[in-house]
């Protein structure tokens, strides 16, 4: 197993378990629960490391945590540390095996993702604790997809459990009016899981397909447990039109290759279709979310024959609306990018440049990159040198320094 391979599956096997542990052990253990799992992924780890993969890997990772759960059960239960907990879940030690069970590992997984969602956590905190526990991220990688740093990652993280210890919430899935809500900030987690695959923070990769395939496995989830919900459909659709172009965006020396050229031949036809199914059961209903939008500007891109034959206008009426959806200085970018192919790049200069004073757009490396691309196309060397160098300085991914280095050679 590659270690990509490995880091992929740890993820997986990480969330399962974890969201198991917890109907186990109760959801105000959760840091036990977490303990129990690290201590399974060591144990793979080490033998992996120095022999062969066994043929099922998650059943023997299961296996292992199963014994080491079993194991503080034991240890702890003689202790009366845990006794409680385990009465009030209605969990026995003769019970036990029955709760590794296939259908519970799943169900379970899907209630974890409600109470990473709980309301009575702040938002940012709900999406930290969700890409912990459901997607296995790192503490760098939360910080990265949350625009954060990681001693506040830590913090939120800290809160959110000492908060399910004083609470002593239930691993349940709401059945009143706050499910929607919840349903919001399960969704959201998703896409940032996604966006993190599609656009790595990671220096050393910048598309990690794991992560993409990971948030379309747990969209899955949601749309079979929770069917007929519009946003979730949209979700799925603009996964879908957006993997369907991984394969096209990188070159086989590991060199990015622009939109504009890359070869649609090798776009997934079979995940577009599947994007656009979605995305007509999305449109059942009169709900209308960003996920629609985003859906619909993917979906432009993705049917049109050719880059010359996009339609514009289309994609930048669905980036007005999103503008009156959600309030980011991306979106305008977007726009901006749009203006160029359809009125040149001068008047797309004047969108951006009013933009580099937005305190959220300050270190955003794609603004000086797009400005770089303008500014050379209307022949001004020096800014388009300037800007070029500016977004070198303000991205980790090796792909992308080495593009715009190609760019500065231009």
């Amino acid at each position: 197993m590659a270690p990509e391979e490995m880091e992929h599956f740890f993820r997986h096997e990480s969330g399962r378990i974890v969201s198991l542990l917890a109907g186990i052990f109760g959801v105000r253990n959760l840091q036990l629960a977490e303990d129990v799992v690290q201590e399974a992924l060591l144990a793979a780890f080490t033998q992996w490391s120095y022999g062969s993969v066994p043929e099922n890997p998650s059943a023997w990772i299961m296996t292992v945590a199963k014994r080491k759960a079993l194991n503080h059960l034991k240890r702890e239960t003689l202790a009366g540390k845990y006794a409680l907990d385990l009465e009030l879940n209605g969990l026995t030690l003769g019970s036990f095996e029955e709760s590794f069970q296939q259908e519970r590992v799943e169900d379970s997984m899907l209630r974890m993702m409600f109470v990473c969602c709980h309301p009575i956590l702040p938002l940012e905190s709900r999406l930290a604790l969700t890409l912990k526990i459901i997607c296995g991220f790192s503490v760098q990688e939360i910080a990265n997809a949350l625009l954060s740093n990681e001693s506040a990652i830590e913090k939120r993280l800290a809160r959110s459990k000492q908060e399910f210890r004083d609470r002593d919430l239930p691993l349940e899935i709401p059945d009143d009016a706050s499910l929607q809500d919840r349903l919001k900030g399960v969704r959201l987690g998703i896409y940032l899981l996604f966006n993190e695959g599609y656009n790595s923070s990671h220096p050393d990769f910048l598309i990690r397909k794991d992560l993409c395939y990971e948030a379309m496995r747990l969209c899955r989830l949601l749309l079979d447990g929770f069917p007929g919900q519009p946003a979730s459909s949209a979700l799925m659709a603009l996964m879908c039109f957006h993997a369907a172009r991984l394969e096209s965006r990188i070159d086989d020396r590991g060199a990015l290759i622009l939109f504009s050229r890359q070869d649609r031949t090798r776009w997934s036809r079979e995940l577009i279709r599947s994007g656009q199914y979605l995305l007509t059961e999305a449109a059942k209903g009169d709900e209308l979310t960003e996920y629609h939008l985003e859906a619909a500007i993917a979906a432009e891109h993705c049917t049109a024959p050719d880059f010359a034959s996009t339609r514009w206008d289309r994609i930048d009426g669905c980036y007005a609306l999103l503008a009156e959806l959600k309030d980011n200085p991306v979106i305008e970018l977007n726009r901006a990018v749009i203006l160029s192919q359809t009125q040149g790049p001068r008047a797309a200069i004047g969108k951006l440049e009013p933009l580099k004073e937005h305190p959220k757009l300050k270190g955003y490396y794609l603004l000086h990159a797009t400005l770089g691309e303008l500014y050379s196309q209307v022949g001004e060397t020096e800014k388009a040198r300037a800007h070029f160098q500016a977004a070198i300085g303000l991205t980790s991914s090796k792909t992308e320094v080495k593009f715009l280095r190609g760019k500065l050679g231009e």
